[in-house]
C-alpha cells in the first residue's frame, strides 16, 4: 500500500528537519574543529573562511566580538596588517534589494594620512552668460565678524568663464575673515586644481550683480551662490564628501575624487594618495559587501535619509552606542561598542569617553582625532568626530583629520 498524501508530507518535513540539523551540526563541529585545533588563530589573515562563517551565522561560534582579523594592506611604500575588531553581526541590503547576513567590521586603529570629511567649496559657479567685466555677490546675512549684511564681495574678470567654471575664495578657513577685503579669488573648470584666472575681493557694486548668499541661513544655498558655512569650512554631507570617496575607490592618486556638486572643489590629498581600496588584495575587497547605508543630512538639507551603497564606511554615533540625533536611522548598535563602553543605554555626546580613544596605524601610542560618519544636524559643516580624550564632538568638515574604516564582511 503506497503512501497517503498527509503522510508523504510528514515524510518530508522530517527530512527537511533531519537536514536542517545535519547541517547546524556541521557547523558546530567545524567551530569545535577549529578550536580544538588551534586554527582559530588561522583566522586573523584568512578573510575568506571568516566571510563565509560571517554569512553563515557561524562567526560568534568561534570568535567574539573585539576579536580581530587582519588581512595586509598598503599605503604608498608602506606596508601594514591593520586589525579588524569584529563589530557587530547582522543583515545588510545590496543595491538590488537582496538582504544578506554577515558582520560589521571596524579597523582598530586609525589610518596612517588623515584628510579633510570635505574641502572648503566654491561660492558660485557660472551658468556661460556671463563674459569680461565686474561683478559681485551681495552678503544676505550677518556670518561671524567677517561675513556682514549688505556687503558686497566684488571681482573683475578678464576672461569669460565657460558654463560650469567655478568662483572659488580663499577665507582662510575662518568666518571671522571679510570676503570682500582683498581676499584671493581665482576661477577654475569644475573640479580642476589648475586656476584660469584669479584676483582679489573688494567692498563694491559696480558692474553685475552674480547673486546673494541666503539671507535666512549661512548654512543654506542660494540660487547659485553657496553656503557661506560650506565655502568656509566644507560641507558635512557623507554622500557627497571626497573622505567617502577614497574609502571606496581603488583607484590610484588623482583618479578617485570627482565632484559632487557644482561648488565641490577637491582635497590636496587626491593628488597624492591612492584610493583606500588600493592597498587590498582583490581576494579581499570582494568580501567587503557594497551595502545599504542610511545617513541623516543636516537640517539644512532637510534631514533627508542619504542612502549610498558603500564597500566602506565611518561607523555612525547610533553605530557607536552613542545618542543619535536621528533615532534609528544611521544603523543599529554596534555590540562591540556597547560592551566596550560597559554601557546600557547609549552614550550622550559632547562627553569624554576614554574607551573611545582611537590610536594611529603608523603609531600605536599616538592618540588622534577622527571623523565619524554622521552629520552634526545644526550646521552645514560639522562633522560629529572623537578627540584625543576620547571626547565626542562635531568638528567642521575641511579638518585634516584620520579615521576608522568600517566594513561589512560576507561571503
Amino acid at each position: 500500500m503506497g503512501f497517503s498524501i498527509w503522510e508523504g508530507k510528514k515524510a518530508q518535513e522530517l527530512l527537511e528537519l533531519l537536514e536542517a540539523q545535519n547541517h547546524l551540526i556541521s557547523h558546530q563541529n567545524a567551530a569545535i574543529d577549529l578550536l580544538a585545533s588551534d586554527k582559530r588563530a588561522s583566522l586573523v589573515s584568512d578573510v575568506m573562511t571568516v566571510a563565509t562563517l560571517c554569512k553563515n551565522g557561524n562567526i560568534l561560534e568561534v570568535m567574539d566580538y573585539g576579536d580581530q582579523i587582519a588581512p595586509a594592506w598598503r599605503e604608498g611604500e608602506n606596508n601594514y596588517n591593520p586589525a579588524f575588531n569584529l563589530c557587530h553581526e547582522g543583515d545588510a541590503e545590496l543595491e538590488d534589494g537582496e538582504t544578506i547576513h554577515g558582520a560589521f567590521w571596524e579597523w582598530d586603529k586609525v589610518m596612517p594620512t588623515g584628510m579633510p570629511y570635505d574641502e572648503p567649496e566654491a561660492i558660485y559657479y557660472f551658468d556661460g552668460t556671463e563674459s569680461t567685466g565686474n561683478y559681485y555677490i551681495t552678503i544676505g546675512r550677518n556670518y561671524g565678524t567677517g561675513w556682514v549684511a549688505g556687503q558686497n564681495i566684488q571681482i573683475t574678470l578678464t576672461e569669460t568663464p565657460a558654463e560650469g567654471d567655478q568662483l572659488y575664495i580663499d577665507c582662510g578657513q575662518k568666518e571671522a575673515n571679510n570676503p570682500t577685503a582683498g581676499r584671493n579669488w581665482y576661477v577654475y573648470a569644475k573640479g580642476d586644481t589648475t586656476a584660469k584666472q584669479s584676483g582679489t575681493t573688494s567692498n563694491g557694486a559696480a558692474g553685475t550683480k552674480l547673486g546673494e548668499t541666503s539671507s535666512t541661513s549661512e548654512h543654506t544655498t542660494n540660487g547659485k551662490v553657496n553656503a557661506p558655512s560650506r565655502v568656509v569650512y566644507g560641507y558635512g554631507r557623507w554622500s557627497q564628501c571626497a573622505l567617502r570617496q577614497r574609502l571606496n575607490s581603488s583607484a590610484l592618486a588623482g583618479h578617485w575624487w570627482f565632484p559632487m556638486n557644482d561648488w565641490d572643489r577637491p582635497p590636496a590629498q587626491a593628488a597624492t594618495l591612492d584610493g583606500f581600496l588600493a592597498g587590498y588584495a582583490e581576494d579581499v575587497i570582494r568580501h567587503f559587501k557594497p551595502i545599504k547605508v542610511v545617513t541623516v543630512t543636516s537640517n539644512f538639507d532637510n534631514n533627508v535619509e542619504d542612502i549610498t551603497y558603500d564597500r566602506v564606511f565611518l561607523a555612525s554615533l547610533e553605530q557607536m552606542y552613542c545618542v543619535p540625533q536621528f533615532a534609528g536611522k544611521e544603523g543599529d548598535y554596534w555590540e562591540y561598542y556597547k560592551r566596550l563602553l560597559g554601557r546600557t543605554s547609549p552614550a550622550p555626546t559632547i562627553q569624554t569617553y576614554a574607551r573611545l580613544i582611537k590610536y594611529a596605524l603608523n603609531a600605536p601610542t599616538s592618540a588622534q582625532f577622527c571623523f565619524r560618519r554622521s552629520t552634526n544636524r545644526t550646521n552645514a559643516s560639522y562633522i560629529w568626530c572623537g578627540s584625543t580624550s576620547g571626547y565626542v564632538y562635531a568638528s567642521n568638515s575641511y579638518n585634516i583629520l584620520r579615521c576608522a574604516p568600517s566594513v561589512f564582511l560576507s561571503e
